[in-house]
């Protein structure tokens, strides 16, 4: 975060070319909700989605689905749902750029201080999301942005349950500081269309479609434009898994493309300082793992010695306390370390091959695939 949370900026700021001035208010009278849902191919869950949106406590003035280069009947179901659908028009950026066209059209019908939901097409937002969301916006003339935090409730195979322990602990993660850390998720979030102008003014558009995960390029530039963002516990969004060890290690592989990419393109800056730090801990815990596995194999004779129970025991514990809210399946597996062991393993191998292709080129023949199959979003979410 570049300021502390809840906290005005006094002064103006100019940064990246662009003057942004606090204007030291509240929001004026009820801001406008408009919700984007860009969507390709989603007519099997683009209905789920939308009855999550319009069933909120808080209900927003307008949804608007973005059917980009859509083959089946995407829009004739959003259609049938009584919301607003664009089409994109020769769109070559993916998502970002659907989101892009479908953002010029939007924004310049909206005041600084209303609001913009930008959410995946395969996402149910949980009851009263967009009102703890809105809520968090009227008293903090620079929060430009809150992200929900994501949760997995569609769990048939391990793989997707691992997921849900990982989603749960980065959730708790999140808490502890407060909301204040990671990207502004594309799955669910809302943006200041204040902040989002100043994007459009300082970078030419709000998302970036040459960035493998645009959402990392919003989030750093973001915080070089002096917006506040936060992930608070009470904004959650329920999302399909990834099925297959493949399609995870594709995923992931993407993301770290885009992270990295996100800070080559920006560089060492007073934002970018502690990521590029967080670097070297991942080479430190790529090194730590080869010395445990190694010494492992060193003192096999050793495996069953009182000293290493304890260590594995609190091991265990600490993973079983993690992933409690998970559900009880989530518990069984946290009983079986080594299955948490191999899953971290295939993270941390796609995190080393995105960063691999980025950083040297090999991969810029790559296309960008979907990974997430094509299934029914869970109908009984939290309300």
């Amino acid at each position: 975060m570049s300021t502390t949370y809840g906290a005005a900026v006094d002064a103006d700021r100019t940064c990246s070319g662009v003057m942004t001035t606090d204007r030291h208010t509240t929001m004026k009278g009820r801001a406008k909700v408009t919700v984007l849902v860009p969507a390709h191919n989603e007519a099997q869950d683009i209905g789920t989605t939308i009855k999550s949106i319009q069933g909120q406590s808080r209900p927003p003035d307008e949804i608007v689905v973005m059917c980009d280069n859509c083959t089946d009947n995407t829009a004739e179901v959003a259609t049938g749902h009584g919301v607003r659908v664009l089409n994109s028009v020769k769109n070559q950026g993916r998502k970002a750029g659907a989101m892009n066209q479908a953002l010029r059209v939007i924004l310049s019908d909206l005041e600084d201080d209303d609001l913009v939901v930008c959410m995946d097409a395969d996402t149910v937002i949980e009851h009263d999301m967009i009102r703890n969301a809105e809520s968090l916006f009227w008293h903090q003339p620079r929060l430009g942005a809150v992200s929900s935090n994501h949760l997995i409730e569609y769990k048939r195979t391990p793989i997707e349950l691992l997921q849900a322990m990982e989603y749960e602990r980065d959730r708790r993660m999140i808490g502890r500081r407060k909301g204040r850390y990671g990207c502004m998720t594309g799955m669910a979030a809302m943006y200041r269309v204040h902040a989002m102008r100043d994007v459009v003014a300082a970078y030419g558009s709000v998302y970036d479609d040459t960035n493998w995960t645009e959402d990392w390029k919003l989030t750093i530039a973001l915080k070089h434009l002096r917006w506040d963002m936060v992930r608070p516990q009470n904004c959650l969004a329920t999302t399909i898994p990834v099925s297959t060890v493949k399609g995870l290690f594709i995923q992931r592989e993407r993301w770290a493309r885009g992270y990295i990419q996100t800070l080559m393109q920006f560089g060492v800056t007073r934002w970018t300082a502690f990521p590029w730090i967080r670097q070297a801990g991942l080479a430190w815990g790529l090194a730590m793992r080869v010395a445990v596995l190694y010494l492992m194999i060193l003192g096999r004779d050793h495996l069953f010695a009182p000293w290493v129970l304890l260590i594995m025991g609190l091991m265990i514990a600490d993973s079983l306390n993690t992933a409690w809210h998970a559900g009880w399946k989530a518990r069984l597996v946290a009983l079986v370390f080594p299955i948490e062991i191999a899953y971290s393993s295939v993270l941390t191998a796609a995190i080393l091959s995105g960063y691999f292709k980025q950083i040297t080129g090999a991969g810029s023949s790559d296309t960008w695939k979907r990974v997430r199959s094509l299934c029914r979003l869970i109908k009984n979410h939290r309300s």
